[in-house]
């Protein structure tokens, strides 16, 4: 069996957990490290310890990697985040390819890439 995982570093693990649980409304695993959040066949590892993330001019620009969700009832998933408090950066859009996306980030800069499946 394999299972996909990512490994978070998170500055506040009370508020990541918060975020990936209620925001987000991931089932959440308690770790003596932090807490596991699943996303259907991807576990994603949150731990304690890193420095904040500066949140200047450019950090989304210096992002290395993202967390994409593709969906393919978009319109329900992207009302729910939103009622539940996400906050969507740039707002909703429509790229190229006709479908529709939005980002929004954890509480150390981690991005969140919503996309809707054609």
């Amino acid at each position: 069996m394999i299972v996909p995982g990512l490994v978070i570093f998170a500055s506040d693990i009370d508020a990541s957990r918060a975020f990936y649980r209620d925001v987000l409304g991931l089932p959440l695993e308690e770790r003596d490290d932090g807490f596991t959040a699943r996303l259907q066949d991807l576990e994603l590892h949150v731990e304690g310890g890193a420095r904040p993330r500066k949140r200047g001019r450019h950090w989304m620009e210096e992002a290395t990697a993202y967390v994409r969700i593709a969906t393919d009832d978009f319109e329900a998933l992207y009302f729910a985040l939103e009622d539940r408090g996400a906050t969507f950066l740039g707002g909703l859009t429509v790229g190229v390819d006709g479908r529709r996306y939005a980002g929004l980030a954890d509480p150390d800069g981690i991005l969140i890439e919503l996309q809707e499946v054609a």
